[in-house]
C-alpha cells in the first residue's frame, strides 16, 4: 500500500490508521459490557444507601474485549417518568444530574463501577413505565437498557406501609409497571410482594430521599 506513495506521506496515512484503530478500541461495545438487565432504587438508613438491597455492578468492556479505565458510565432514569432519583446519593463518587436525571460514576482499573441508587417512586396512580425504562451509557455509548424498580413506592417515608396500597394498585392492573416489578421478570406478582417484604423487613431503605430531582 505504501510503496506507492512517498515515504512523508506513508508515514502520515500510517499515523492516521493507527490513531482509527486506536480509538475504535476505546469504544464501549454494548455485547462485551456487562450491565444489569434490572436496576432497584432503594433508600437509606442511618446515612447509609441500601447497598443490600440495591447494588449493581457494571464493567465496560472495548471491541478487542479489553476493560476499560477511567470511563464514564452514566445510569439515565429520563424516560421514567413515574421514577425520581435522590439529589443526594451518599456517595462522594456519585455525580447527580437532576436535570437530566442521571447518575454518574466512572471505572476503575478493572473497568469496573459500583452503583447504589437512591430513588423513589412519585407515587400514588401516576404507573407508567413498563419493561426496559432506564439507560445506560459508557462514553456516550448505550451499553444497556435495564428495567427499573422502586421499593419506596408511595414517594415518603422511606419503605413502609403505604408502598402496600401502591403496590397492590399496580398488581390489579394487570400491567407489568416495572416500578412494582422487584425481581425483573417482566410481570407483578407474588414474588415482587416477597422481595418487598425483604426489604422491609431488613429496616435498611426505611429513609426516603432527603431531596429528589423534581
Amino acid at each position: 500500500m505504501f510503496r506507492s506513495l512517498p515515504l512523508p506521506m506513508a508515514a502520515t496515512v500510517l499515523l492516521a490508521l493507527m490513531a482509527t484503530s486506536a480509538g475504535a478500541g476505546g469504544i464501549p461495545i454494548a455485547a462485551n459490557c456487562t450491565v444489569p438487565s434490572h436496576i432497584v432504587l432503594v433508600g437509606s438508613s442511618g446515612g447509609v444507601p441500601d447497598a443490600a438491597a440495591g447494588q449493581f455492578t457494571v464493567v465496560v468492556r472495548d471491541i478487542a474485549n479489553n476493560p476499560r479505565s477511567g470511563y464514564s458510565v452514566v445510569i439515565d432514569l429520563s424516560a421514567c417518568a413515574d421514577l425520581e432519583i435522590c439529589a443526594d446519593q451518599m456517595d462522594p463518587n456519585a455525580q447527580v444530574s437532576c436535570t437530566a436525571k442521571t447518575v454518574r460514576k466512572y471505572t476503575n482499573a478493572l473497568g469496573e463501577v459500583t452503583f447504589t441508587v437512591m430513588g423513589r417512586s412519585n407515587g400514588g396512580g401516576n404507573a407508567s413505565t413498563l419493561a426496559n425504562g432506564g439507560r445506560i451509557f459508557s462514553n456516550g455509548a448505550l451499553i444497556g437498557t435495564p428495567s427499573v424498580s422502586s421499593f419506596d413506592l408511595d414517594g415518603s417515608g422511606g419503605v413502609g406501609a403505604g408502598d402496600l396500597s401502591v403496590w397492590f394498585g399496580d398488581f390489579g392492573t394487570g400491567q407489568p409497571f416495572e416500578r412494582s416489578d422487584f425481581d425483573g421478570s417482566g410481570t407483578i406478582g407474588a414474588a415482587d410482594l416477597s422481595a418487598w417484604l425483604g426489604v422491609f423487613g431488613a429496616g435498611t431503605s426505611v429513609q426516603s430521599c432527603r431531596a429528589s430531582c423534581p
